[in-house]
Parts: C-alpha cells; sequence; structure tokens
C-alpha cells in the first residue's frame, strides 16, 4: 500500500507523459490510499480539463471510476499533524495532508511535487523511483 497525491491519481485517469509509468505502479500495487482532500483537488483538475475540452460527460465518467477506485480507501490525516506540517516545511495545507497521512500510516507518499521530493526525501517517491523500488 501506498499513499498517492493528486499529481499520481491524474496520469491514472488523464492521459499525460507519464500515465504508462502511473499504470504500471498501479498493476505493482493497486491498494491506493488518499486523503479526501483528493477529491477537492480532482474535482477542480476535472473542471479545468473538461472546460479546455468542451466536454462534462467524459469528466462524470472519471469522475465516477475515481470514486469507485479510491472511495473506500480515504482516510483523514490528523488536521493538526497537517497544519504543523504546513507551517513548519512551508507548503500548502493540502500537501500537509498528503504528508501527514503517510506519515501517520507509515508509507511512503508517491508524488511528483518536486519541492515534496526535495524535502521529504526519506518519506517522498517519485512515480519513476517507486517503479523501481516495485512498491
Amino acid at each position: 500500500m501506498i499513499v498517492v497525491d493528486s499529481s499520481v491519481i491524474s496520469f491514472l485517469f488523464l492521459e499525460g507523459e507519464l500515465t504508462e509509468s502511473v499504470k504500471e505502479l498501479h498493476r505493482i500495487d493497486s491498494e491506493w490510499i488518499t486523503p479526501p482532500i483528493l477529491n477537492h483537488e480532482m474535482l477542480n483538475i476535472l473542471a479545468v480539463v473538461g472546460t479546455a475540452d468542451q466536454a462534462v460527460a467524459p469528466m462524470e465518467e472519471i469522475w465516477r471510476d475515481l470514486r469507485a477506485l479510491l472511495g473506500s480507501r480515504q482516510q483523514v490525516p490528523d488536521p493538526l499533524r497537517s497544519l504543523h506540517l504546513a507551517i513548519e516545511l512551508k507548503i500548502s495545507g493540502y500537501e500537509a495532508q498528503y504528508v501527514a497521512l503517510a506519515q501517520q500510516l507509515n508509507m511512503p507518499l508517491v508524488t511528483e511535487e518536486q519541492r515534496l521530493l526535495e524535502q521529504l526525501p526519506a518519506l517522498c517517491l517519485s512515480i519513476e523511483e517507486a517503479l523501481k523500488l516495485k512498491l
């Protein structure tokens, strides 16, 4: 099991340069955990993509697939721990929730957020690093 953020999940549902790598990561370990903030982030990503493409129906389908995949695998991180991390690391409250959850569950956080990868190398892995470790 791994904690993943929206920078990873988005490539599972929206075609991009890392889609094949994310699909491979999901084949290796499909038990992904996220904090509920992912819902808000993905809703925003889908709204932006849907607006650019003028396509509502495909975004609705992606939303349903996302909820089916992760609905029961979301866990709430300690909000005060998230707040402390955001302040200490100078990261967003959104990012801090992923970090707090990974720490809370003692699992790696797979992300493509460069700042997190640089600041927390013992906790955070890029998609490619996770693939090399075959998590």
